[in-house]
């Protein structure tokens, strides 16, 4: 099972091998990635969304799970940085890189990542893909507010406007609103979202091995807290959302969704907080990008262990 799961995850990582050497060989410059970025973000990001929520049908139990997916996730990210606040509490005070390791360590790429890996591990269960949804839109409330609080030290970043009014949850909101009153997409229209939305994993590993051809390796991995931020993100936020969601009246397939999705590696809109919002954009680049790569052993590891304790 490790060596399986290992190969999958390895196979979703190289897809960012094209972008890494067309920016190593000079054939695109360091500017491409902000284009590919803003593709990834209002093109394939939204129909990703419309997709998940549109390929399902909607079931009142399904729509309960959703919302109680949603609230837990949340509650267990912001479990996760206070945590880290509690342990490294001196170092957050007056370290901006403490402050960016502990959001990143709670918040993971749940849907351009987590999506294909939820279809899988979990094959015979469509369903799944939704969850992904839920935990998307609670991540991104939380990065919006808390998130910007812990990264910048400073109150002004905070507006709940932002966090409402941003392309995910506007994407979200009406995808969600489609889905419980079973609208459906005509099939052309349908295929083309799919085609659409199923580009987000390889643009999103294209931009992250383009990010990657810009540093050096011995840059990444030469910073301590980096290690940190990755084991929060890729050990110890898997057995806190675990550890929440066996204790709520959910199926199995929920339960082990979460677990699933908790496993995956740093959010890349960690990186566009920090960086636009005055935060230490570097150590977040440098935190997507190595759990991005330590996640090909992790996933596989937590996965069996979660198989070999609960199922």
């Amino acid at each position: 099972m490790f060596g399986i799961t290992a190969l999958k995850v390895l196979m979703m990582i190289a897809y960012g091998v094209p972008g890494y050497l067309l920016v190593k060989t000079k054939a695109l410059g360091e500017e491409a990635i902000k284009v590919f970025a803003k593709f990834l973000l209002y093109v394939c990001q939204p129909a990703l969304s419309l997709y998940t929520l549109s390929s399902v049908d909607s079931t009142p139990t399904l729509i309960r799970d959703l919302w109680i997916f949603f609230f837990a996730t949340l509650i267990g990210q912001v479990a996760i940085i206070l945590l880290y606040q509690l342990i490294f509490r001196k170092g957050i005070k007056t370290d901006f890189a403490h402050r960016v390791c502990a959001v990143a360590g709670a918040c993971g790429n749940v849907g351009f990542f987590g999506i294909p890996l939820l279809e899988y591990l979990i094959p015979d269960v469509p369903e799944v893909r939704v969850y992904s949804a839920a935990f998307s839109i609670s991540m991104n409330v939380l990065g919006w507010t808390l998130g910007l609080l812990m990264m910048t030290g400073d109150k002004k970043y905070v507006r709940l406007k932002a966090a409402v009014l941003n392309p995910s949850v506007i994407t979200f909101a009406i995808s969600f609103a489609l889905f419980a009153f079973g609208v459906k997409f005509p099939s052309l229209p349908a295929e083309y979202i799919e085609t659409l939305g199923r580009m987000s994993t390889v643009v999103c590993m294209t931009v992250l091995g383009m990010r990657l051809a810009t540093k050096k390796l011995s840059s990444i991995f030469s910073n301590r807290k980096i290690y940190i931020a990755a084991f929060s993100k890729l050990l110890i936020s898997p057995v806190v959302i675990g550890l929440i969601f066996w204790f709520l009246p959910v199926s199995e397939t929920v339960k082990t969704s979460a677990f699933i999705l908790a496993c995956c590696p740093c959010a890349t809109m960690i990186q566009g907080l920090a960086e636009t919002h005055g935060g230490d954009g570097r150590t977040a680049a440098d935190i997507v990008l190595s759990t991005s790569l330590l996640c090909i052993l992790t996933i596989p590891l937590m996965w069996t262990a979660y198989n070999t304790l609960f199922l």
